[in-house]
């Protein structure tokens, strides 16, 4: 049953191939529009801008853990070999909305200071569209 009402943070992820990425802190998906600048004199000073280049990207937040189903291990193998990969942003709950696309990581970084869970954050960045889904 889809979720309803307000979705809590807790319940949305980032799945690559369908296996949610473990240990996550925090997902993000951004969507970008390129403004294009199409100002004429006659506009008297006002700008003027119509829509241009598309793009869309998901970010992960998480604690590392080396044993994990899916995690640094797997997103390192990924970066290093520059595989494209099928994401999806959203929850495992049936009828809920999700957003899936083609994607490389474009960026991975660890961090692991003194006395604390050391942390890593993933940025994937989309080719082509992204494609708005319901979960099964």
């Amino acid at each position: 049953m889809a979720t309803t009402g307000t979705v809590q943070g807790n319940k949305v992820g980032i799945y690559v191939d369908d296996t949610l990425i473990a240990c996550a802190t925090s997902a993000t998906l951004d969507l970008t529009t390129n403004l294009v600048d199409s100002t004429c004199k006659d506009n008297n000073g006002q700008e003027q801008v119509s829509p241009g280049q598309k793009s869309w990207s998901m970010g992960l937040d998480g604690n590392l853990a080396f044993d994990s189903s899916y995690g640094w291990s797997d997103l390192v193998a990924a970066w290093e070999s520059a595989t494209l990969l099928t994401v999806k942003w959203g929850t495992d709950e049936t009828g809920d909305e999700n957003y899936s696309g083609s994607a490389y990581i474009d960026s991975l970084n660890a961090s692991a200071p003194l006395n604390e869970i050391t942390t890593y954050t993933v940025n994937f960045r989309g080719t082509g569209t992204l494609t708005v889904g319901t979960n099964p």
